[in-house]
């Protein structure tokens, strides 16, 4: 039933937000009347309390969940090359997986790090921590954290990687011919690109800020010592590798921040896929090694773009500072 005017409650003036920039206090778990969590510590709010061998178990879990799936994997690919030399035929990848006109070698190298996510959703799992914790602080993927997101991302990634394609094309410029491997290429990007990228940010950003977090209260570990092992992963020079760790601090960064993975995985899609869509343009798109200095800082500019502008606009969507985690609410242990 509604009220009629006349009990309607008298307005008031809105009650203003926190200031974007201001002293913050971090929230701690080392007292039982704690009411919220970062991200990097929500292994202190499981229904099992955190043991200081919980990160051990659950990187095991998720290792040897890996390789459980990658098993299957390798005994198709074992059977599929004994059976070459008997049906020439057959397509088979190229030497170092890096022709972009070749569906195998997308399959393969999206596939096989695309297989991380469910070892890491999974290993977290049965490695002893509440289900739902390791995507973000809600204990869910927020799918309309992403949706809101996009038109501040993706536009941004979409004018700067075409814009800087078409400015200065590369040397082995061409159109490919509409070929069925080229659309199966296509298909393989647009599937199993953001599978790849989402499985990275899992491995590399969510996986160690909540491993080191149950032993260190600070998420600089968390962002900070995992950037060697993204680094590693890449074949670029000094140049690119520079490149590299920027974009692994930004999106460790992204995750502390927003308390979950969704616009860390989402920079990442833009990122990548852009790049994967226009491989098919150069033979030589996919192969890493030098990369210019001036290429560089473009890739820095638009980076440092894109996480401040998500990060402002994420504050205020939250009534947060900008130095202010997004924090989940510790569940009743009754």
């Amino acid at each position: 039933m509604h009220p009629s005017l006349d009990e309607s409650p008298v307005p008031t003036a809105p009650v203003p937000g926190p200031p974007l920039f201001g002293p913050v206090s971090q929230p701690t778990l080392d007292s039982t009347t704690a009411t919220t969590f970062p991200y990097h510590r929500a292994a202190h709010v499981d229904l099992r309390p955190a043991r200081w061998w919980t990160p051990l178990t659950t990187f095991g879990a998720t290792a040897l969940l890996y390789l459980a799936f990658l098993a299957p994997v390798a005994v198709v690919a074992v059977a599929y090359a004994v059976l070459v030399p008997y049906r020439p035929g057959l397509p088979t990848p190229s030497d170092d997986f890096s022709d972009p006109l070749n569906p195998l070698d997308w399959a393969i190298g999206l596939g096989l790090i695309a297989l991380l996510l469910p070892a890491v959703v999974l290993g977290v799992r049965w490695g002893g921590r509440r289900r739902g914790t390791i995507h973000s602080v809600t204990g869910r993927f927020r799918w309309g954290l992403v949706g809101s997101a996009v038109p501040l991302v993706v536009p941004l990634y979409g004018v700067v990687t075409v814009g800087g394609f078409l400015l200065r094309p590369p040397s082995d410029l061409a159109t490919p011919a509409a070929t069925p491997a080229l659309l199966l290429s296509l298909g393989c990007v647009l599937i199993l690109g953001p599978l790849q990228c989402a499985a990275e940010e899992y491995a590399f950003r969510g996986l160690p800020q909540q491993m080191l977090g149950t032993w260190l209260r600070s998420p600089v570990w968390g962002i900070v010592l995992p950037v060697p092992f993204f680094v590693v992963g890449h074949g670029y020079d000094g140049v690119g590798q520079i490149g590299i760790a920027a974009f692994a601090l930004c999106t460790g960064f992204l995750v502390w921040k927003t308390g979950g993975l969704e616009l860390a995985v989402l920079v990442h899609v833009a990122n990548n896929l852009f790049l994967f869509l226009l491989a098919p343009f150069s033979a030589s798109s996919m192969e890493q090694g030098a990369i210019e200095p001036l290429v560089l800082l473009v890739d820095l500019a638009l980076l440092g773009s894109a996480t401040a502008v998500l990060t402002v606009w994420f504050s205020r969507r939250e009534g947060l500072r900008i130095l202010e985690p997004c924090c989940g609410r510790v569940p009743s242990r009754g």
